[in-house]
């Protein structure tokens, strides 16, 4: 009962209070920009509460007339992105410097929470935004982050194209220019899903190649490639050259090989006096970049019997002993004295406009034998990459011999201008398969398995030619027994996937059916007479 009374007096007590007593809100004269913008309360003090941690309190702004002028939704948006002044208020205790750079992909520390769950316009500046262009939800930090680890760790000492310094390269960037770099090499590494670490979460979903091809493509229309070239429009074509040719779209891949070759052209970056005016960074990597699409053109125009453009015009990468780099450079110099053998002349001899004299093949091939005395130094996927190629251009200057018929028919010779060369070439190739780890042999792409095709496919034509080659001994690897061995190196690799695997299992069943056949005893017809069954023993 009494409890009751209590609650009625209180109640009473409340009405009786006069409205005037109650606390009302402080009215300010003028809020801040930033809760103007937002539509939130203003306590009207510099800085604000609102306005303490998160953004710059300023009272610049001049209001126009009132009322909304637009979905809420939309203005949240457009505050986010809108650039922050240069004028910065005194930064919380401890807060300097932090979440503004990622750590160096090469320890291995995680990008701070903090850097990806801010909004990537206020995490970098927003150099030539489009402001017409948003980056899609779906990339977000932590995805770029996963996909960047994998291309440094697995494809950066093949084309060490990104400086992993560069700190938007690990955001999402809003320019439209950087984030189709971003989406192009995340395709890429999506591409090769082998490579791929775990993630650390379970919601992390990358998304797939066709999805960040899309989004590349999307961003590059609010970039004026032909008025405005650059380097970073380079990089990007050659990443989406690189997404094709793994989808086996070679006019695709093709145009974007072409488009990076013609902007590097267009910034003269192909000419070493364009050099000494750049930036040292940026001259670095441009040297890098011409020096990979020289190496991909050479093999590509092999591959597709395509023309070539770019000539020795630069001066090779430098690298210091001190350098971040000092590991993987060798490897990358040694890529390219294996392609700088493969002059224009030879490229034309092998489209058929012009023939190279049998001299001059097998100073080629003496070339190339000496051409990397050893790679124990360099990385796994490096090891991988050039001990494949070296065979691989060997098989290429061997089917220019038969095409231009300069080869000798020593019988049972396996030497460079034999018929039966192709055995000793997929010989190599199969030792130096078990040399290196399935991982370092899939992290080169699906494009070095396509040269293991090619000898394998090789050797299996030369079997079906002089059928009698094929055999060994009981005590000896025959050619047809490491044709058998390729067909399991292609059939394997990449979860034995690879689209042309069919025609080398179908030529390696031919020769393995014409040994078997000339195992067996002739077969008896029925014009055999008794006396002809005598003289054959049965």
């Amino acid at each position: 009962m009494q409890t009751q009374t209590s609650q009625q007096q209180l109640t009473m007590s409340r009405e009786a209070t006069p409205v005037a007593m109650r606390r009302r809100p402080v009215k300010v004269q003028q809020a801040c920009d930033a809760c103007h913008t937002r539509k939130v309360r203003c306590n009207g003090n510099k800085p604000c509460s609102n306005c303490l941690n998160p953004v710059d309190c300023t009272y610049l702004a001049v209001h126009k007339k009132t009322g909304p002028k637009g979905p809420r939704h939309v203005r949240r948006q457009q505050f986010r992105q809108s650039p922050i002044p240069a004028t910065k208020s005194r930064p919380s205790p401890g807060s300097e410097g932090r979440g503004r750079y990622p750590p160096s992909p090469a320890t291995g520390t995680p990008l701070a929470a903090a850097n990806c769950q801010s909004s990537p316009a206020a995490a970098w500046p927003p150099e030539g935004d489009d402001f017409n262009f948003r980056p899609s939800p779906r990339v977000s930090c932590r995805v770029v982050q996963w996909c960047l680890d994998a291309y440094f760790t697995h494809k950066y000492p093949l084309t060490p194209i990104l400086d992993r310094d560069q700190a938007w390269l690990w955001s999402v960037p809003t320019s439209p220019e950087k984030y189709s770099l971003v989406t192009a090499c995340c395709a890429v590494v999506a591409l090769s899903p082998e490579i791929l670490p775990p993630p650390q979460s379970h919601e992390l979903i990358v998304p797939s190649a066709d999805f960040l091809i899309s989004e590349c493509i999307r961003a590059r229309k609010h970039s004026d490639l032909a008025g405005s070239p650059s380097l970073t429009h380079t990089q990007t074509s050659f990443f989406l050259y690189a997404a094709f040719f793994c989808k086996d779209k070679d006019n695709a891949a093709w145009f974007y090989l072409r488009e990076a070759i013609t902007i590097l052209q267009t910034l003269r970056l192909e000419e070493e006096a364009t050099y000494p005016t750049l930036d040292p960074v940026l001259a670095k990597y441009a040297r890098r970049m011409f020096w990979v699409l020289y190496v991909t053109e050479r093999a590509y125009s092999l591959q597709r019997n395509r023309p070539t453009t770019l000539q020795e015009t630069l001066d090779l990468p430098d690298f210091g002993p001190l350098g971040s780099d000092t590991e993987i450079l060798p490897g990358f110099l040694g890529l390219i004295s294996l392609f700088r053998h493969l002059d224009s002349d030879l490229i034309a001899a092998w489209n058929s406009a012009t023939r190279s004299t049998s001299a001059d093949l097998i100073t080629l091939q003496n070339r190339l034998d000496q051409t990397l005395p050893g790679v124990a130094g360099y990385s796994p996927v490096q090891q991988a990459d050039l001990l494949m190629s070296r065979q691989w251009l060997k098989m290429i200057v061997w089917k220019l011999c038969v095409s231009q018929s300069t080869l000798s028919a020593t019988e049972g010779s396996e030497n460079a201008m034999s018929l039966l060369y192709p055995a000793a070439i997929a010989r190599d190739v199969v030792v130096a398969s078990r040399l290196v780890s399935t991982e370092a042999f899939e992290a080169n792409g699906i494009g070095i398995l396509e040269k293991v095709f090619d000898v394998g496919c090789s050797l299996a034509d030369v079997l079906l030619l002089v059928p009698d080659s094929g055999r060994g001994s009981a005590m000896h690897v025959g050619p047809l027994d490491t044709l058998m061995e390729i067909v399991r190196l292609v059939g394997t690799r990449f979860g034995g996937n690879y689209r042309h695997f069919g025609m080398l299992a179908d030529k390696a069943h031919g020769c393995l059916i014409a040994d078997v056949d000339r195992s067996l005893p002739m077969s008896l017809s029925d014009a055999d007479t008794p006396e002809e069954v005598e003289d054959l023993g049965l």
